[in-house]
């Protein structure tokens, strides 16, 4: 399994979905070498494993759909330890086939809506910034999906931690709304950084930069 992994990690960042497939084979040892990438220590490789997701629930989801209840599993309190990547993969997967989570939505808008998991001292920040994007690939075009939790993501714009403040803004600026602009416009002078994925690509962005994109995208 060791090998088939870097393998795939390779095809990951080379973008090479389909080749996955073509190379290991559509079968769930292959899924099960894809699960195991999100806990890569390459950060690229970990959001090109969830971009994988993604595409397997828009092309293959017969073969994903045994991973999702263990996704949802590992976000839910009960699980013991919050699963690496799990939001991440629920909102991408949710965004290309939202027939595969519909059940897992509540799980990922509960997590922040707790604050005893997204609230200092106790909160684990990765597992937080996963929570946000996803809610933003959840939301992007269909806000209702998410709308319950949109005082709380409002919120998290004011964090003191910019890379919260950055994925709230991204997030705002795929779901939308009044609110959204207003408070995106308190951030375009924001000078924290954060790395966001976006486009299959993870760069440092400015917070002030991602919020003046996203008010971009919503006025168009």
């Amino acid at each position: 399994m060791k090998g088939s992994r870097q393998a795939i990690a390779e095809l990951l960042r080379a973008r090479k979905y389909p080749e996955v497939l073509v190379t290991f084979g559509a079968h769930r040892k292959t899924v099960r070498s894809l699960r195991s990438l999100l806990y890569a220590e390459e950060a690229l490789v970990k959001w090109r494993a969830v971009s994988m997701f993604g595409w397997l629930a828009a092309e293959r989801a017969d073969l994903i759909a045994h991973e999702v209840d263990r996704l949802i599993w590992s976000l839910n309190d009960e699980a013991g330890s919050i699963g690496r990547g799990a939001a991440e993969c629920l909102g991408e997967i949710g965004r290309k086939n939202i027939g595969l989570v519909q059940h897992g939505v509540d799980v990922v808008i509960h997590y922040i809506e707790d604050p005893e998991t997204c609230r200092p001292p106790n909160r684990n920040t990765e597992i937080l910034l996963g929570v946000l994007w996803a809610l933003g690939r959840l939301g992007g075009g269909k806000p209702m999906r998410v709308q319950k939790v949109m005082p709380v993501l409002l919120s998290f714009t004011e964090d003191p931690e910019p890379a919260v403040r950055g994925h709230a803004a991204w997030s705002l600026g795929q779901i939308g709304g009044p609110e959204a602009k207003d408070r995106l416009n308190r951030l375009t002078q924001d000078a924290g950084v954060t790395l966001l994925y976006e486009n299959d690509e993870l760069n440092e962005k400015a917070v002030a930069a991602i919020a003046q994109e996203a008010l971009a995208h919503l006025n168009r």
